[in-house]
C-alpha cells in the first residue's frame, strides 16, 4: 500500500497525543491541560508583558471565538486563567494567568522534554535537521499563496 504524507503524520499526531496522556497520568496535577490550554498558557506566558483579551488569542492561536470562549471558561472554572476588567473599555476582559497555571507549564515543559527524548531516540542530529527543513517547506506549501 503506498503511504500518504497526510495520512501518516495523522498517525504520527495521534501517538503523540496518547504518549502525552500517558505521561500526563504519572504527574502529580489533578488538572491536565487540553493541548489548546497548554497553548494559551505558553501564549500568555510568552506575552505576559502586555495585555490579552479573547480576541488577541483567536487572531494569535487560529482559533474559532466558540472554541477560545468554551476553553477559557473551562480554565477560569478550573483556576488556571482569571479574567480581569481592561481599564479603557470594561466590555473587554483581559486574561491573566494565576498561579496554579504557572505550576502547569513547568509540568507540561516536563512532559514535553519526556516526549521530546522518545520521538528522538535514535535520530541524529543530521536527520532531525532534515525532518525538520522537509516540515517547514510542507508548512510553507500550505500557505495561502495569492
Amino acid at each position: 500500500m503506498e503511504k500518504n504524507i497526510a495520512e501518516e503524520l495523522k498517525k504520527l499526531d495521534i501517538q503523540i497525543g496518547q504518549k502525552l496522556f500517558e505521561i500526563a497520568k504519572i504527574s502529580r496535577n489533578s488538572i491536565k491541560p487540553s493541548p489548546l490550554q497548554g497553548r494559551i498558557i505558553k501564549y500568555l506566558l510568552n506575552n505576559s508583558e502586555k495585555n490579552t483579551n479573547q480576541t488577541d488569542l483567536e487572531n494569535a492561536l487560529h482559533i474559532s471565538k466558540a472554541t477560545i470562549s468554551g476553553t477559557l471558561n473551562t480554565m477560569e472554572k478550573n483556576g488556571i486563567i482569571s479574567r480581569i476588567a481592561s481599564g479603557e473599555d470594561g466590555r473587554v476582559k483581559n486574561i491573566a494567568l494565576t498561579p496554579k497555571s504557572k505550576e502547569l507549564h513547568n509540568e507540561m515543559k516536563k512532559s514535553f522534554t519526556l516526549l521530546e527524548k522518545e520521538l528522538s531516540k535514535g535520530i541524529t542530529k543530521e536527520e532531525l535537521q532534515f525532518f525538520y527543513a522537509i516540515m517547514e517547506k510542507m508548512r510553507d506549501n500550505l500557505k495561502d499563496k495569492k
